[in-house]
């Protein structure tokens, strides 16, 4: 009652000092129902906020409202189809305003298109595998560090104007709201902020307005480097650089970044490679508005479940699910193999005639022809996971704990889904201790159909076994589509 709301309660409950509990006297009352008199309740709630509690109840038990009759009572159907009904739209105008929303933004950033180019594939590999040259810079040999002005939030009206109020915190890019303030004090955007207490590192576009005086600014000082993903890629790398160094008891300051170091990829030349920076920003900006795209596309079909929509798929989304075998390499492919043909590839020194290139683009991982590779599955002994005929996604295996992965392993024991050397299985072992350290003492190849047998090995007999892969994705037959050119 203090503040007058309705709420439908579905389960019992305890109630407290001031509030009221209105039991339905007819049949069929639910949440959708609830909801349609909550309406008509809410519209006339203003005419008890002046009452006593006392008051109240009379008040209450006199209030008149519209329902829908059928036969001399509340036609519950016809309430329920029709809060059904409104649920739909809303959800629809709710759905259709997020995706609005997006196309919007992806305009804006200039990402309709999120297929990463072959430069920014290989940006990607290139941090991931550690290839890249790095080396450390002086922070003040490569930006101009100043203290920021100081600015107490008593002194400023939140919402006066239209200039950034900046803080240490770390939500939302570190604004707290958009001010008006005294010009002179202003901080130049395109630059880097750096917390002094907090080390929150935030890159800053525009010109905005600073909280405390202990806060850095910093501006690049070569002009190439002043691009909005060079100075993102700078952000990560001040914060990696300098976070083991300070804490809240021992904040960074102008005077101790003096002697600090940022870690920065490198040109040939030895100069700082601002063009990379770009470009494997512009690449993960890419991956994350892919994510964005298929989290919005889940939460659409989670919704219409929710409220028992049709599932109604598009002939293109159809198209975009298939999984395409092509005759050559294209960008977002891995090497496709029969388990025939990859026994010459897997054996050392030796190559194989692939079967085919697969497009794996948008699987939900990054496709690497290097590290990834395919083949066909073949049998029952992994049902219900992987299927007769399903294709698998394998990294190939270099060492490193197996226990619990399926693995493709090359061994001396006949496989009966595969009639050879090589079988797709779930990796187990068990270890011992001894002075030389620990060991296997058994090692298993598991099915998941118990309707077929494990394979079993002693630890002196383990040479006769080989891990070729560990398994990464299946993909299910129904979408493969036959070699194609596209």
């Amino acid at each position: 009652m203090m503040g007058m709301r309705f709420f439908y309660m579905k389960h019992d409950f305890y109630a407290g000092q001031f509030t009221k509990t209105a039991f339905p006297l007819f049949d069929g009352f639910n949440e959708r129902v609830a909801l349609w008199f909550i309406s008509w309740f809410d519209k006339s709630s203003q005419k008890y906020l002046g009452l006593l509690v006392r008051d109240f109840e009379n008040a209450f038990n006199n209030t008149e409202i519209v329902v829908p009759y059928k036969n001399g009572t509340v036609a519950v159907d016809y309430i329920e189809s029709r809060i059904r009904e409104l649920e739909e739209s809303r959800i629809r105008e709710l759905e259709a305003s997020r995706i609005r929303e997006l196309e919007a933004y992806l305009m804006a950033a200039g990402f309709e298109d999120c297929t990463l180019t072959q430069s920014e594939l290989n940006a990607l590999r290139c941090i991931d595998k550690g290839y890249k040259q790095m080396r450390s810079f002086r922070i003040v040999d490569e930006f101009t560090v100043a203290n920021s002005h100081n600015i107490l939030k008593s002194d400023v009206v939140f919402g006066s104007g239209a200039t950034p109020y900046v803080t240490a915190s770390e939500g939302n890019n570190s604004i707290v709201s958009y001010i008006s303030y005294k010009s002179d004090l202003i901080e130049r955007g395109n630059s880097i902020m750096i917390g002094g207490k907090t080390l929150v590192v935030t890159y800053q576009p525009n010109d905005f307005f600073s909280n405390d005086s202990h806060n850095l600014v910093l501006t690049i000082n070569n002009e190439v480097g002043r691009t909005e993903s060079a100075q993102l890629y700078m952000v990560a790398a001040l914060y990696k650089s300098l976070s083991p160094k300070y804490s809240w008891g021992d904040s960074i300051s102008k005077a101790k970044i003096q002697n600090d170091e940022v870690f920065l990829p490198i040109a040939d030349d030895g100069t700082i490679d601002f063009a990379f920076m770009e470009t494997y920003i512009t690449a993960v900006k890419k991956q994350c508005i892919a994510r964005l795209k298929d989290e919005i596309a889940r939460e659409r079909k989670a919704y219409e479940q929710a409220v028992d929509f049709a599932s109604n798929e598009s002939e293109a989304e159809n198209r975009k699910s298939k999984i395409f075998v092509l005759p050559e390499y294209r960008e977002g492919c891995i090497p496709l193999y029969t388990l025939r043909a990859a026994c010459g590839h897997f054996a050392e020194g030796q190559e194989a005639e692939k079967e085919g290139w697969i497009d794996v683009y948008e699987q939900g991982f990054r496709p690497d022809a290097e590290r990834q590779f395919a083949v066909y599955a073949k049998g029952h002994s992994m049902e219900p996971k992987i299927q007769d005929g399903d294709i698998c996604v394998f990294e190939w295996y270099h060492g490193g704990s197996r226990e619990g992965e399926i693995v493709l392993t090359e061994c001396n024991q006949k496989d009966l889904d595969y009639g050879g050397m090589y079988t797709i299985k779930k990796y187990h072992s068990e270890k011992v201790q001894d002075k030389d350290g620990w060991r296997h003492s058994k090692i298993e190849l598991q099915p998941l159909n118990k309707e077929y047998d494990t394979i079993t090995w002693a630890e002196e007999k383990s040479e006769e076994y080989r891990t070729i892969g560990i398994l990464k994705k299946v993909l299910n037959q129904i979408n493969i589509q036959p070699v194609v050119e596209r």
